[in-house]
């Protein structure tokens, strides 16, 4: 019995990526938009919550979730780069090595007495969690990151 329909594939014949899976890699980005904040805005209530809320830290808990953004942007057959490959089938390790790191730098902050534990903290570590379940328990998710476009073979016309 097939787990999935016609419509789940895209047209690569491999599993199309989950609204979901996209929504959890924007949310692990957040710091990069967080980082860019206060160049872009204008609004003081922004600029500050920015300036609250950003460190080196966080914004460095960002990358292992912007590699698989690059992976699902470069998920297409005739993809000449290995890396890209390894990248996509490392993705979920990839995400929950995001929120794990977010969650033990949000710790440490507050362990050291660098930044306070409030709602926002709470608000990160609470979603955080909800996705490291999410992402251990979908199904989807891993059969997801197991397929990769195969290279297309050019043949003779």
């Amino acid at each position: 019995m097939t787990r999935y329909s016609f419509e789940d594939y895209n047209e690569y014949n491999v599993l199309k990526i989950p609204l979901t899976l996209i929504l959890v890699n924007l949310y692990l980005v957040k710091h990069f938009l967080i980082f860019v904040l206060p160049m872009i805005s204008t609004i003081p209530v922004l600029v500050k919550f920015a300036h609250e809320q950003f460190s080196i830290a966080l914004l460095l808990s960002s990358i292992p979730a912007a590699l698989v953004i690059v992976g699902m942007v470069r998920r297409v057959p005739n993809t000449r780069s290995r890396i890209i490959g390894l990248i996509w089938r490392k993705g979920r390790f990839l995400l929950l090595s995001s929120l794990v790191l977010e969650i033990s730098f949000i710790a440490l902050y507050v362990v050291l007495g660098l930044k306070k534990f409030n709602e926002v903290s709470l608000m990160f570590v609470y979603i955080d969690v909800v996705l490291i379940i999410f992402l251990v328990r979908s199904q989807r998710v891993r059969d997801v990151f197991t397929e990769f476009p195969e290279k297309e073979v050019k043949g003779n016309v």
